[in-house]
């Protein structure tokens, strides 16, 4: 069980970032890096590992247009480690793959723009970036041209950076760090920066000083250990980001990692309830909604989970206190029957249980009094069933057991 007192903490202490212009919220959008390749699951080939180019850039934004996704919020397109030619050009300036984008990046730029799309790519602060991604040898990552790779993003229109931390000189991230955003910052442009690795768990107080977000967890997969490590790294990390800079779980794995092979086909690594407790979790906790997936072939369960609208609402609500998870419910397993809470800023709570068992189904329950709510009604609503379930005095508990890996996403008000 937990405490009033942990509650009061998350609904009073919140981290401040620094504002450049954009942020305010969590990023939502679409990156390149499992639409095709199975991306480390134990069948994965690695042969269509970071590859993209511009057809399939343009497809998946014209996906994410028309298949209801970008009425509700997502917006981004960003390009993963492999966009960028294997050399700079003779000025000294990095360059895409002539081959994957010939008409160049400020015409895609300029073509998601026009369709009300914002574009994101990706670099490294060391050397080279993290893999060839089909091409002989990484590209140049932006180690020593911080301010000239910067310059570069700003002259092609982008809008989000993601900077990873591969390479050689990779010597200091919280100086290397600061001196890109700062570089970013200087070109008047304004700029989502996305900090990828390069610090221990839990991130440390200078990430949210010059970005817009940081991988608070490690490399996330789709297969369900990698998601069950991503949930717990989650935990306790609410008061380390707020508006304008935002802890982040690494992509969405929603419907399943590509196959190896060039068409929009999927291969799921994890079952459908999996994919609604990923979700659910990286909605609560207010992390960025990036999906990795192949968005030009929307399965059912992407359907269910991507354009729950409900869901994203508690994502992307103006409470500046990201959800955390709370306590346990008492179960027959210890530490298992999770609760997620978040206060919203309508004075409703989001709530997810979630059953992190392997082997046992359980019951989990919440009582209002730990909200802060003793002796109170509470109106609850189903997020995942878009379903009122009624009025309950002083708890909540699961209409049936939870299996291994489900949850239930609530919304609770008070009266």
């Amino acid at each position: 069980m937990w405490s009033s007192v942990l509650l009061l903490c998350l609904s009073v202490g919140f981290a401040t970032a620094y504002n450049n212009g954009v942020g305010r919220l969590p990023a939502m959008g679409w990156n390149t890096w499992c639409t095709q390749a199975s991306c480390h699951q134990p069948h994965a080939t690695g042969l269509l590992h970071d590859i993209c180019y511009e057809k399939m850039v343009k497809e998946a934004a014209t996906a994410m247009l028309d298949n209801g996704m970008h009425k509700l919020g997502f917006n981004r397109i960003n390009l993963d480690d492999c966009w960028a030619a294997e050399t700079r050009d003779k000025n000294g300036n990095l360059q895409p793959d002539p081959k994957r984008f010939p008409k160049g990046i400020k015409e895609l730029t300029d073509w998601l723009h026009s369709r009300g799309l914002l574009f994101g790519l990706y670099t490294s602060a060391g050397t080279e970036t993290c893999a060839s991604g089909g091409r002989q040898h990484p590209p140049p990552g932006s180690y020593g041209h911080y301010k000239a790779d910067a310059e570069t993003f700003a002259s092609w229109g982008v809008d989000y950076v993601k900077i990873d931390w591969c390479g050689g000189e990779l010597n200091n991230s919280t100086k290397q760090h600061t001196e890109f955003s700062n570089a970013m910052n200087e070109t008047g442009r304004h700029m989502w920066l996305e900090l990828c690795r390069g610090y221990p768990h839990p991130p440390p107080p200078y990430t949210r000083e010059v970005a817009q977000s940081w991988r608070a967890t490690g490399d996330h997969h789709d297969v369900w250990s990698s998601t069950a490590g991503i949930i717990e790294a989650f935990a306790g990390l609410s008061k380390r980001g707020g508006p304008y800079g935002w802890n982040y779980g690494d992509f969405l794995m929603t419907g399943g990692a590509g196959c190896d092979q060039p068409y929009p086909y999927h291969c799921p690594g994890q079952t459908d309830a999996e994919y609604m407790t990923e979700f659910s979790i990286w909605a609560i906790t207010a992390s960025p909604l990036i999906v990795a997936t192949d968005i030009r072939n929307m399965t059912d369960v992407m359907k269910k989970v991507l354009l729950n609208d409900e869901i994203i609402a508690v994502n992307q609500d103006t409470a500046p206190v990201p959800g955390d998870r709370i306590g346990y419910w008492r179960c027959s397993e210890k530490d298992v029957c999770e609760q997620w809470v978040r206060e919203l800023a309508d004075g409703s709570y989001g709530v997810v249980l979630y059953n992190k068992s392997d082997m046992q189904s359980h019951s989990i329950s919440i009582e209002f009094s730990s909200l802060g709510w003793g002796g109170a009604t509470g109106v609850v609503r189903d997020l995942w069933a878009h379903k009122d379930l009624g009025k309950f005095p002083n708890a909540f508990s699961t209409p049936e057991p939870l299996k291994p890996h489900h949850s239930m996403f609530l919304r609770i008000a008070f009266e």
